[in-house]
């Protein structure tokens, strides 16, 4: 039977100390590479070494109190020794004297060849699209096993969108990342969206890097569709940004500025319905106020008339006396003409004030299909908390007692989990 040693975790992790750490070739040695994903933490500057094959962590322990500023893009040489972390079962390289070489990483040499090429065509000034206000089919290029595909999933569902989502699966780091990239940027351009979103989420620079390929920032450039990115974390910065029509800083932000949010749009209505109807009853009081002017000018303009005519209906009627050859009464003529012309200018105002409220009713009619509880006809609810809507899960608190408006009326509700 053959013999075979049962290590704890924790004894292998020591047992891989003891070698690397008295290892000659690994203490006080000299290692040269690329300053990347630099993270100042608590005093201590934690960056990565890179070149073309590899990645070694790293660490300059009170490198900040130091004055130490480390400049990715840079190539540097480093001196230090390899130590084990058990906790996470890692290496890094602890440096304890590092110093620039005069000449740019090939990572950063990369980048800013692919950029100086961008603006010497002109391609990074081009007219930004304009991102529509309520998109209806959104694409999203991802991997559909991301985080930052459930960021968008989760916005969506938070904001009621209603619309079509389109996911392009396309693997965002590794060595196919390039091939799937540019796959996924030609299929979307081939289907009628609003939007499309081209998302990720943090990592290295190295990670990241497929964002920066120019064959990939040329796709973009060739999408038909409004762009908007979110890729890494706010302070990383790829290509592919800078040629997006939008270039927000996460996943989740990006989803946001896509996907209309369902409350605010609710909440809008609202207040329109509000300032419309101030509107109406301003111009329904003042319709008022004229009609009322009107008939009292109507009404002066008839006595005034009536009187003047009245005037010369004397006078014609005495030569009338004297002319009439029949025996008839001149004077119930005349008031009979006098008579009809004022049914007539009652009549003209009957109907003018009948015009004016047959326009009001058509105002009536406009603020009701404004009203802002038809989307609740539609099975939606809004939650309420002292006469605000609640449009955050996690400013509810267990036991609090709420208000959610149905179509058909109201309930009040008290939070259990």
């Amino acid at each position: 039977m053959d013999e075979y040693y049962v290590y704890s975790v924790s004894e292998m992790t020591e047992y891989l100390s003891k070698i690397i750490e008295n290892d000659p070739y690994l203490t006080n040695v000299w290692v040269y590479g690329e300053i990347s994903n630099v993270r100042p933490r608590k005093g201590h500057i934690f960056f990565s070494l890179v070149d073309e094959g590899a990645k070694i962590e790293c660490v300059f322990f009170g490198g900040d109190y130091m004055g130490l500023r480390l400049v990715e893009g840079r190539m540097a040489l480093a001196e230090g020794s390899v130590k084990v972390y058990p906790p996470h079962g890692t290496y890094r390289f602890i440096c304890s004297n590092i110093r620039y070489l005069d000449r740019t990483g090939l990572y950063q040499l990369r980048y800013e060849t692919t950029l100086r090429k961008l603006l010497e065509e002109g391609l990074l000034s081009k007219p930004k699209k304009v991102i529509p206000r309520f998109p209806k089919r959104i694409g999203v290029i991802t991997s559909r096993d991301s985080a930052a595909f459930q960021d968008v999933l989760r916005t969506a569902r938070e904001r009621f969108f209603t619309g079509e989502i389109y996911l392009f699966h396309a693997s965002v780091q590794g060595e196919d990342a390039k091939e799937e990239l540019i796959r996924a940027i030609r299929l979307a351009n081939e289907f009628d969206l609003d939007v499309v979103l081209i998302v990720r989420g943090g990592g290295s620079k190295e990670d990241l890097w497929v964002f920066n390929e120019e064959e990939v920032v040329r796709e973009i450039l060739k999408l038909r569709h409004p762009v908007i990115t979110g890729i890494g974390h706010e302070v990383d910065r790829v290509l592919a940004d800078l040629v997006a029509d939008l270039s927000a800083h996460t996943p989740t932000a990006a989803a946001e500025y896509a996907f209309p949010d369902a409350m605010e749009l609710v909440e809008g209505l609202e207040k329109l319905f509000e300032r419309l109807k101030e509107n109406v009853l301003e111009r329904i009081e003042l319709s008022g106020m004229t009609l009322e002017e009107l008939r009292e000018e109507l009404i002066a303009v008839f006595e005034e008339r009536r009187n003047s005519l009245m005037g010369r209906l004397s006078d014609l009627k005495t030569k009338l006396f004297y002319l009439c050859k029949y025996h008839f009464s001149v004077n119930s003529i005349l008031e009979k003409k006098v008579k009809e012309a004022k049914e007539r200018l009652e009549r003209s105002v009957l109907v003018l004030g009948e015009r004016r409220r047959e326009s009001l009713d058509g105002l009536f009619r406009v603020l009701e299909n404004l009203n802002p509880k038809r989307p609740l006809e539609k099975g939606f609810a809004v939650v309420m908390r002292d006469g605000k809507v609640v449009t955050d899960a996690s400013s509810v608190v267990v036991g609090e007692e709420l208000r959610v408006i149905f179509r058909d009326g109201e309930r009040k509700v008290r939070v259990i989990g």
